[in-house]
């Protein structure tokens, strides 16, 4: 008798997610033991963020629900993204009680380069399934870095099940949490696959797709609203504006800027971009993105990429304000406060510091350890599935 495929049903709501996930649907899809299920909604439905549930068909995922609960007109603020929360449980609810997944996948930590996420979504499946009775995979959760991801990432730590953790730390961190230590393993950072297994294209043919003059220096910008300090937002990106502008002034340099997430705040810092001058893109697929950090000399902001992908190439990142604050990092990263002049001596830093940058060559990536989608495809075909019940084990 032929053995039942194993059903994985997996959340993206944003493309920063989606370009996490992709390495393990990928996977998935091909697995002789495993069946992918995939639920699309979020940013993934809004024209303003470049209507990316095209791109996700267009790779030759088949999409089984597709949940709309954002539109462009939403308020830039809190209380939005509390409601969105409640209609993502109750839209998944219905969606789920009808594909009966084996296991839900779920995750994220990260708020990414391009449309970072709050992580509403994954943690609405994570609660569906403890409901429905149905086991919970939960990627990169442990991470410490501080705002409102803070708490929605341990939130879902405590409704999965099974835990792919991207470090040593958090794995420990996982395991404090009450979580069983032989459902929690040790993958690295999916994002990494997709570094190692692209093409790259010269310099030139990259900068020119976007706009850029190859014979300039690259500054990439990506600024995302932090959420606990959201009366500051409008003060913090025109301090990091005005402090990536007389950087690339005094440095020679192209700026290249890409759209804030959707979190509250985040449509103010949009407005804002889209005033400074630089080239200013809502969305660059992935791949593109990750070659042109490849080639840039610094990357600036608040983004996760600096932490996460950066080091991989071994690009100088400076880390403005408290969102990334207490990430582990690798030996690229630069913390500086949201003040204009420490903006800029950092960038100059990053820019032209030798001992620095040689110092960032030398470093490795803490949260690689090898081929993460390999390793939890493998795992999600051969586990025996934990009980739902979960209880602290002290």
């Amino acid at each position: 008798m032929r053995e039942k495929k194993r059903k994985i049903l997996f959340v993206t709501e944003r493309r920063a997610d989606y370009s996490r996930l992709g390495p393990i649907m990928r996977g998935v899809h091909k697995s002789k033991r495993l069946t992918l299920q995939l639920v699309v909604t979020g940013t993934h439905l809004l024209k303003a963020y470049g209507n990316t549930s095209a791109l996700i068909r267009k790779e030759g995922f088949h999409i089984d629900a597709s949940i709309r609960v954002l539109h462009e007109s939403d308020a830039d603020d809190g209380a939005s993204m509390a409601r969105a929360f409640g209609m993502y449980v109750q839209k998944l609810t219905d969606v789920v009680e009808r594909l009966k997944p084996d296991v839900i996948f779920c995750g994220f930590d990260l708020d990414a380069h391009f449309c970072g996420f709050d992580l509403d979504a994954h943690l609405a499946a994570a609660i569906v399934g403890m409901h429905l009775n149905i086991p919970v995979a939960h990627i990169q959760g442990g991470e410490r870095s501080g705002t409102i991801d803070e708490v929605l990432r341990h939130a879902t730590t405590k409704f999965a099940h099974m835990h792919f953790v991207a470090t040593r730390e958090s794995r420990e961190r996982v395991i404090r949490l009450g979580e069983d230590p032989g459902y929690v393993f040790l993958v690295g950072s999916p994002s990494l696959d997709t570094i190692k297994h692209i093409s790259y294209p010269p310099r030139a043919a990259i900068f020119k797709k976007y706009g850029l003059d190859p014979k300039k220096k690259l500054i990439v910008f990506s600024q995302h609203p932090v959420t606990t300090e959201l009366s500051r937002v409008t003060r913090d990106i025109d301090e990091s504006i005005r402090a990536i502008q007389g950087a690339a002034k005094m440095h020679g340099a192209d700026v290249l800027a890409i759209y804030s997430n959707n979190d509250a705040g985040g449509k103010r810092i949009v407005s804002k971009l889209n005033k400074s001058g630089f080239v200013v893109y809502p969305h660059i697929a992935y791949e593109d993105y990750l070659r042109l950090l490849k080639h840039a000399d610094v990357l600036v902001g608040n983004s996760s990429t600096g932490i996460h992908e950066a080091p991989s190439f071994s690009l100088p990142t400076v880390n403005i304000g408290s969102r990334q604050r207490y990430r582990e990092r690798g030996a690229n990263v630069i913390d500086a406060p949201n003040n204009s002049a420490a903006i800029g001596k950092a960038v100059t830093k990053a820019l032209t510091d030798r001992a620095f940058r040689a110092k960032v060559k030398r470093g490795k990536n803490p949260y690689d350890h090898g081929d993460t989608a390999k390793k939890v495809v493998n795992i999600l075909e051969r586990v025996k599935l934990p009980p739902i019940q979960k209880v602290l084990p002290y």
